[in-house]
């Protein structure tokens, strides 16, 4: 159970950065209900893209053959399909994070999937920081009369 808090607190905290990061680009803007949205699309990220990335990953293995090359690019366009599903889904239930033009479509879905490649790449190493943050941190209430 903690790890998953520790998992979802860590992908709400870097969904925010990467959300307010994405406003500066042309035709994103933040809005009023700003940490709606960061919920919304960090439920839609934990909950649906795993799903989301293999069933457009198993749906294009039939096009391409089963090269390394090509499973990387498979797997590189399975995420950009998904973050795109993803944020389609932010904007249609919150109004705090809007998209507005093809070129802010573009540009949004491409800046907010290579974040979450970078979210994916040091999310064990935070994980397992705040763990033992969490973990140290309850050893010493304990010990305290």
């Amino acid at each position: 159970m903690r790890a998953w808090v520790i998992r979802i607190g860590i992908a709400f905290f870097f969904n925010a950065i990467t959300f307010w990061a994405a406003s500066i680009l042309p035709g994103v803007r933040l809005g009023g209900g700003f940490l709606w949205a960061v919920v919304v699309f960090t439920a839609a990220t934990l909950l649906i893209k795993p799903g989301m990335t293999a069933l457009i990953a198993i749906g294009g293995a039939s096009l391409l053959s089963r090269s390394r090359r090509s499973g990387k690019l498979l797997s590189a366009a399975a995420g950009l399909l998904a973050t795109l599903g993803i944020l389609i889904v932010t904007s249609i239930f919150s109004s705090g994070f809007q998209i507005n033009g093809i070129g802010g479509w573009v540009a949004a879905t491409v800046v907010i999937w290579l974040a979450s490649l970078i979210y994916n790449f040091v999310e064990d190493s935070l994980e397992a920081r705040a763990a033992a943050l969490i973990g140290r941190a309850g050893i010493r209430r304990r010990q305290q009369p």
